[in-house]
């Protein structure tokens, strides 16, 4: 009788913040690390583009496409990544940070469904330009293969994609839990 009137154990305020800091900062990390690989990932099409000769003007506008793309996905996750940076100011008033990352999770959500499909639309188109290419200097077979593995990749990320966004919701969820109970203990 007495178990389901239990209370919950008071939180400790320092180790929550601390968490949620560290949470944080490992977000940030998280994000400024895929920004780095996505900065390499321009220079190497920009290398490319630079140093190989096509034949097709598809393969240029594919090349332009796909550093555009890439080039949207850095700026996006840099302006995340100086929002995320700059929140620590905000952790020590849990209110206006529970509503900071309310917000933060709804542009994410965003970032990580519509944009990511617009993203990868344009990705897709800028393979289809690059395989005109493939079709004319190589043997049907190999465009075939080139086919399947690019829907083959393209599965994979969407299915990567899925598992990323739960964990980023998750994380960002325990965040917004714990600086809620926080909240609630002191009212």
């Amino acid at each position: 009788m007495w178990k389901g009137q239990t209370d919950e154990p008071k939180m400790n305020y320092e180790d929550l913040l601390k968490d949620v800091g560290k949470s944080n900062r490992s977000l940030s990390n998280k994000i400024l690390l895929e920004t780095l690989v996505m900065l390499a990932g321009i220079i190497l099409f920009i290398w490319i583009w630079h140093h190989f000769s096509f034949l097709m003007w598809t393969t240029h506008v594919s090349l332009a496409i796909l550093i555009s793309c890439c080039l949207y996905y850095v700026t996006v996750e840099f302006l995340d990544y100086k929002s995320l940076s700059r929140s620590d100011q905000v952790l020590q008033k849990p209110d206006e940070y529970v509503h900071y990352l309310k917000e933060y999770s709804r542009s994410r959500h965003r970032f990580n469904t519509q944009n990511y499909l617009i993203y990868s639309l344009f990705i897709g188109l800028a393979i289809c330009l690059y395989s005109i290419e493939v079709y004319y200097v190589s043997p049907l077979w190999q465009t075939i293969l080139a086919a399947v593995f690019t829907i083959g990749w393209f599965l994979v990320c969407w299915k990567l994609m899925i598992g990323y966004r739960k964990r980023e919701q998750e994380r960002l969820d325990d965040m917004i839990t714990n600086l809620e109970k926080l909240k609630n203990q002191f009212h």
